[in-house]
């Protein structure tokens, strides 16, 4: 018998998850605007911070408590900070607009 304590006092807020997703998002956004190279980092960077936070989903253990205890909606917000990280980023392809 295996006893869920707390899980996601050990898990970030949603809060800390928007703001570091909106913060990687617009960094990657203004490193592509300066160099358009600088994607391929900027996409690295994100994929890791992605990895290491959901990364608990997909452990067979505490996966299925972080389900339970925050519900689907956590996961689904997650996964659309996670989103928008990346769409911000590829955003700073858009080529800029003559004057």
């Amino acid at each position: 018998m295996h006893l869920v304590l707390g899980v996601m006092d050990k898990e970030p807020s949603l809060r800390v998850i928007w703001g570091g997703a909106a913060a990687l998002g617009l960094i990657g956004y203004a490193a592509v605007r300066f160099r358009r190279w600088l994607v391929l980092p900027s996409l690295a960077l994100i994929a890791i911070a992605i990895w290491i936070q959901l990364g608990d989903l997909l452990d067979p253990h505490i996966g299925p408590a972080i389900l339970q205890q925050a519900g689907l909606w956590y996961v689904g917000q997650a996964c659309a900070a996670a989103a928008l990280a990346v769409i911000l980023c590829v955003l700073g392809l858009a080529p800029k607009r003559a004057v």
